[in-house]
Formats: structure tokens, C-alpha cells, sequence
């Protein structure tokens, strides 16, 4: 719960730096840049998201047909949630500063689609006990 929430705060922050004047927004002003840091964006959520929720439902389920011990299944589910949080969290943060940096809304279209579909990776329970089995 606490890495998912990490994506949040650190765009959060990384927001409240840039509002303040701790650093100065806009500040990328080459047109190749900037270009270039948007395609990086897109490609990023164009990548990791589909990623993120289809390759671990795809793990998930892979893991139910193997004979591995319980403890065994526990860890490389974490090993994977933590990956797929880590996707998110590229995302988000990458699409903030992408926003501040080239004062351009693309960064907050990649920003939005990442924090919408890292709901659908929120770490609950009832969650964990469906696609782990136990």
C-alpha cells in the first residue's frame, strides 16, 4: 500500500516543487527536446501500463498452474506487484515533470492515465487473497 501511495506523493511533491518556484517551469525550450521528452512520455504509458495490468493478471494466473510452495508464491507475487507499482510510478511521475518541465498539458494526459489505471492496481485484501488462492 505504502509504494503504491509513493507514486502519488512524490508527484505531489515534485508538483508542490514546481508551484513554489523551487524550480522554474518551462525551463526545456528547445523544440527537438521537447518533442522528443513527449514521445518518451507517450511510449511510456503506451508501454507500461498495458504492461503493468495485463502481463501481471497474465503472471497471476500462470502461478495457479505451477506446484510452487505457498511461500514461493508469495514472493514472487510481491517481487511482481512491486514491479508492476513501479511501472505506475515511472509513469506518473515521468508525466508531472513532463508537464512542468515543458509547460505543455501532454505531461498531464500521461500523468491522468497512469494514476486512472493505477486504480485498477490498488493493493487490497480481498485482492490479493482472489489471485493468489490463500
Amino acid at each position: 500500500m505504502a509504494s503504491w501511495l509513493s507514486c502519488y506523493l512524490t508527484a505531489g511533491v515534485a508538483a508542490l516543487l514546481f508551484e513554489f518556484g523551487a524550480f522554474r517551469k518551462g525551463c526545456v525550450t528547445d523544440t527537438g527536446t521537447i518533442y522528443i521528452l513527449q514521445v518518451v512520455g507517450v511510449v511510456l504509458a503506451l508501454a507500461l501500463i498495458p504492461l503493468s495490468l495485463r502481463g501481471f493478471k497474465k503472471m497471476v494466473d500462470r502461478l495457479d498452474e505451477k506446484e510452487y510452495s505457498d511461500e514461493r508464491i508469495c514472493r514472487i507475487y510481491m517481487t511482481c506487484s512491486l514491479l508492476r507499482i513501479l511501472a505506475f510510478f515511472i509513469v506518473i511521475v515521468f508525466g508531472t515533470l513532463l508537464y512542468y518541465l515543458i509547460d505543455d498539458t501532454i505531461g498531464l494526459y500521461v500523468a491522468a492515465i497512469g494514476a486512472i489505471c493505477s486504480m485498477f492496481a490498488f493493493p487490497t485484501k480481498g485482492a490479493i487473497e482472489d489471485e493468489t488462492g490463500f
